[in-house]
């Protein structure tokens, strides 16, 4: 099958939502970097990117069900922010933090595979 063929059959709310959870993952992490409102720049472009998730979450909600759009965001967002702040700002996340990650990987995992749910 090629990549075309492949890319058709996805649901176009996943590629929204993929939108949404980049640029909300690079928001939190600009807002981070903004230390609180020090530093203007960091802080508008993390509001940018907010404004961009936001709707492309919205229209998301066109193609899938708020719940499932809502797991996987947050779920999603949570691991990647985690681990851009650990490589990038030098946040660093005990035991029980990375623990409960995992869970939530869990959690995603299950739902992708075993849910009837359509995403």
């Amino acid at each position: 099958m090629d990549m075309m063929a492949l890319f058709a059959k996805i649901n176009p709310g996943v590629i929204w939502l993929l939108i949404a959870i980049a640029t909300d993952v690079l928001s939190t992490f600009y807002s981070a970097k903004g230390n609180g409102l020090v530093n203007k720049l960091d802080q508008g472009i993390a509001l940018v990117l907010y404004m961009i998730s936001f709707a492309c979450a919205a229209y998301a909600l066109k193609f899938m069900q708020a719940g499932i759009l809502y797991v996987l965001w947050s779920g999603i967002g949570v691991i990647a922010t985690a681990l851009l702040a650990k490589a990038f700002l030098g946040q660093n996340i005990d035991l029980a933090g990375w623990l409960g990650i995992g869970f939530i990987t869990l959690g995603l995992t299950i739902i992708a595979q075993f849910s009837n749910i359509d995403v």
